[in-house]
């Protein structure tokens, strides 16, 4: 009790340093603060509340900020040599770049509310495709999940509160949710690419010889409209894609989260806001793919 004392004491001390002009010494500071990682946050978040120094208000948010970046890289390390990357999982942590105080259990307990209402129209019955009908019934029709406009760009499109809260998100945001619902339920359903960083998901069937092969591909932008590995060969030869194999490998969770780091990349930049870039690279850079 009096170690914890004592730490609280002398980080309330450093923090009250922050208005310490002379900058080298305010980095010394600054340093010693972060080693108090996330347990700093609540005095940094108080005294910026009890201070009306702009340029103290503005140091202590750009330290939080570096506080949960820091976290951030470490779990996104932790997340991806794990011996079991759930998808859900990284799309928490992908969504905790922009909300650092996201509240993970409140998140799963929504997707769990979303898991159960599907599991209660199935049964071991029903064959690929009506699983597949049950599964756009419920996330589709009775939950009303939808695409944004075409025209609208925005990140915000990509975060799971976001797509939980609203219903609307891009169609990788979507298919994320969708592969890991199915998954969760047992059916084997698998995330791929389509030229253009066009999400898509396919039926996996294990044939006689142990090799496992698309049996039908579903769109989550068109309601989960399901077509067939035929239909999606021809429109690739149509597009004169030549290596049209690269586009049938399935992805792992942890390619999925890299990619929408490099969409989240892409669209900050398009917006004019390229002061992201390093950070989003490097969060990127620690998903061991």
């Amino acid at each position: 009790m009096e170690s914890h004392m004592e730490d609280e004491s002398k980080l309330q001390a450093l923090i009250s340093l922050l208005d310490e002009p002379d900058y080298p010494s305010f980095i010394k500071v600054r340093e010693q603060i972060f080693n108090y990682g996330t347990s700093a946050v609540p005095y940094l978040e108080l005294a910026w509340e009890n201070t009306f120094d702009t340029e103290v208000q503005q140091r202590i948010e750009d330290i939080i900020h570096n506080i949960h970046l820091n976290q951030l890289h470490f779990d996104l390390v932790k997340w991806s040599i794990s011996k079991e990357t759930d998808l859900l999982e990284g799309y928490i942590l992908f969504t905790k770049y922009h909300f650092p105080q996201l509240d993970a259990d409140e998140i799963k307990q929504q997707v769990h509310r979303l898991k159960r209402d599907i599991w209660l129209e199935l049964n071991e019955s029903l064959t690929a495709l009506e699983k597949v009908k049950v599964l756009n019934h419920i996330f589709f029709n009775h939950y009303k999940f939808v695409t944004p406009g075409k025209q609208e760009s925005d990140v915000k499109y990509l975060f799971i509160n976001n797509l939980l809260d609203t219903k609307t998100g891009y169609s990788i945001s979507l298919g994320i949710l969708y592969t890991y619902l199915a998954q969760s339920l047992n059916m084997p359903l698998v995330g791929l690419f389509l030229p253009g960083e066009r999400y898509y998901m396919a039926w996996l069937e294990v044939d006689e010889f142990k090799t496992s092969k698309i049996r039908f591909c579903i769109n989550p932008e068109n309601k989960g409209g399901v077509f067939t590995l035929e239909e999606l060969i021809a429109l690739l030869r149509k597009l004169q894609f030549s290596d049209i194999q690269e586009y049938f490998i399935p992805l792992t969770p942890l390619a999925i989260i890299k990619r929408m780091f490099e969409l989240l990349s892409y669209l900050y930049s398009a917006a004019g806001d390229d002061t992201k870039q390093d950070e989003i690279s490097r969060l990127r850079d620690a998903l061991m793919v």
